[in-house]
């Protein structure tokens, strides 16, 4: 029987600068596998090639994808066995620290013709610069987006019933938890659902949730408590000995979007704009806060001023990255052309004999 693939986001691009969870994945793995190359499209299809070797064998796997290019694969993750192997040097460098025990570093710097990067050097430098630029502008249009989403919150923590909204989440953790207690330490996993993309905004709901009994589907305002309320909910389940699997924000990064409780397959979810679902299967619910708090007309109309005025920056960072996404696609091309092929399937043949060395010895 196969096993099953989920689908996540590695990096977002947030009001704060790019955030990735992928030292945290490190740090979750038992054994990592750097994968080491100049930026490049070539990497996506071996860690499909990675993945299905995987679920063929009855793996559950997660694939990580590119916010820039949203069907490129930076990593793959095979869940059971705690395997990482993800893209180490473009756009974000890792380093392993465990050498010559679960940290593996796998090269393709060799594949690479030194006379044709030579010859593509002086264009590849210029359109990285011109690049860095574009990405530069669109972070600082995403800043100006979270302190206007920050404005935002601000008629609604003003006004909120909080006594009401506080009432209503024990109920909810009364009847999620009841008497449970686990006699174990809990883990803590982190993710990334969602982030803006050069098309908009992106998520993998339906592919994180394809299995969960118990979602429900958090309705309310900025400013609301819905981050607050989540996190509270996944330390109270830590408490318990649950394990837990907090889905990061892809605008704040200190903010969540869900909170996943695999021993329970529930899941509690931040389901509004960008990500807005309802409910359509059994055991999906709607958790309202909406009703906690009331704007008055003057209040609507300054909300609706900034609303527009948010729209309008997220338009603008889109734009910055789509012209940021022309300038790296065009660079993973130009390099790509750099490849000798027969080198570059030599190594993966290495890569896929350690991998089966490995299951062999254990």
């Amino acid at each position: 029987m196969n096993g099953t693939i989920t689908h996540q986001f590695g990096r977002a691009f947030t009001g704060q600068g790019e955030k990735n969870i992928y030292t945290d994945l490190i740090n979750e793995a038992r054994k990592v596998y750097f994968i080491k190359s100049p930026p490049t499209f070539k990497l996506s299809d071996l860690f499909k090639q990675v993945g299905y070797h995987y679920v063929k064998r009855g793996y559950d796997i997660e694939w990580f994808y590119d916010p820039l290019h949203t069907d490129v694969i930076e990593a793959t993750y095979v869940k059971s066995n705690r395997i990482l192997f993800i893209q180490a040097s473009h756009p974000v460098s890792f380093e392993p620290k465990y050498y010559g025990s679960t940290h593996h570093v796998i090269s393709f710097y060799e594949a690479y013709d030194e006379q044709k990067l030579r010859e593509h050097g002086g264009f590849l430098r210029e359109k990285t610069l011109h690049s860095e630029q574009w990405l530069a502008k669109a972070l600082q249009t995403l800043t100006t987006a979270k302190n206007i989403h920050d404005e935002w919150e601000v008629p609604y923590v003003d006004g909120m019933d909080w006594n009401g909204f506080d009432t209503q989440a024990e109920a909810l953790f009364a009847d999620t938890f009841t008497t449970l207690k686990f006699n174990k330490p809990s883990q803590r996993h982190h993710r990334l659902m969602g982030t803006l993309t050069p098309e908009g905004p992106k998520d993998h709901f339906d592919s994180l949730t394809k299995g969960v009994k118990r979602r429900i589907f958090i309705k309310g305002y900025p400013g609301s408590g819905k981050s607050t309320l989540m996190k509270r909910f996944g330390e109270h389940a830590e408490s318990l000995g649950l394990d837990t699997q907090w889905g990061w924000c892809g605008l704040d990064r200190n903010s969540i979007d869900y909170v996943w409780l695999p021993e329970l397959q529930t899941i509690l979810f931040d389901s509004t704009s960008p990500h807005e679902y309802e409910p359509e299967r059994s055991g999906d619910e709607i958790y309202d806060v909406k009703k906690f708090r009331e704007l008055n007309e003057n209040e609507g109309l300054l909300v609706d001023g900034i609303i527009g005025r948010y729209r309008e920056v997220i338009v603008h960072a889109i734009e910055y990255l789509q012209v940021y996404c022309t300038d790296d696609e065009t660079i993973r091309e130009t390099l790509d052309t750099c490849v000798n092929n027969y080198k570059w399937q030599e190594i993966e043949m290495n890569l896929f004999q350690k991998i089966d060395n490995s299951s062999i010895s254990k």
